[in-house]
């Protein structure tokens, strides 16, 4: 392989890589994992696209609306936040967002399941807003390991044949250099372990 070829092989993998960053955004992930657990746990069809409508409306739409916003007004890199001092404002907000949903799903007697893994992304959102003060956590692997585990306990164990999921979006995030492989490491243990402990708090495991 000549040096044209390699830098367009080179190119190539970027290219995936980001592509793949961009359709791993945990705010993309939330809508089919919060679409699954509500339709599995839910009474009927209507309860079900309800319950979905405030978690992802909560968790996902608002942030994300505030982050954009942000980007145009140039308080933001970009839509991932890429720089890890100006992360704590958007993930503060997210995570009053989180609480949020939390407690409407309360008063609307959503289903256990779904108010279980809210409280799970509740906690690790806390918890990597912590150690983003000092640490670029990834949020990436937060989601995609957190999605995984999750569809796992509700649907069943063979949707644990989802986890090389991760080590793609790990690859990913390493390759556009967003982050480094502890830190995608840390990310999904966070994710596995809080969503894990919460489910057993609640006795769904």
């Amino acid at each position: 392989m000549n040096t044209k070829q390699a830098a367009s092989s080179q190119k190539g993998w970027d290219k995936l890589a980001h592509l793949i960053s961009e359709i791993t955004n945990p705010v993309l992930i939330a809508f089919p994992t919060f679409l699954l657990i509500a339709i599995r746990t839910a009474p009927d069809l209507r309860h079900a696209l309800l319950w979905w409508v405030v978690t992802v409306g909560g968790i996902s739409v608002a942030p994300l609306l505030f982050i954009l916003r942000g980007v145009r007004r140039g308080h933001y890199t970009d839509h991932h936040v890429s720089k890890r001092e100006q992360r704590l404002i958007p993930l503060l907000f997210s995570i009053c967002c989180t609480g949020l949903v939390f407690v409407i799903l309360l008063v609307l007697h959503a289903s256990i399941t779904l108010i279980a893994t809210v409280l799970a992304v509740l906690i690790a959102g806390g918890i990597a807003f912590a150690i983003t003060r000092y640490w670029k956590i990834s949020f990436h692997l937060i989601g995609m390991a957190g999605a995984i585990t999750v569809v796992g306990l509700v649907y069943g164990p063979v949707f644990f044949l989802l986890f090389p999921l991760i080590i793609i979006v790990g690859w990913a995030r390493w390759r556009v250099q967003a982050h480094t492989p502890l830190q995608a490491l840390a990310g999904t243990a966070i994710a596995i372990s809080v969503t894990v402990s919460v489910f057993g708090l609640f006795h769904l495991l």
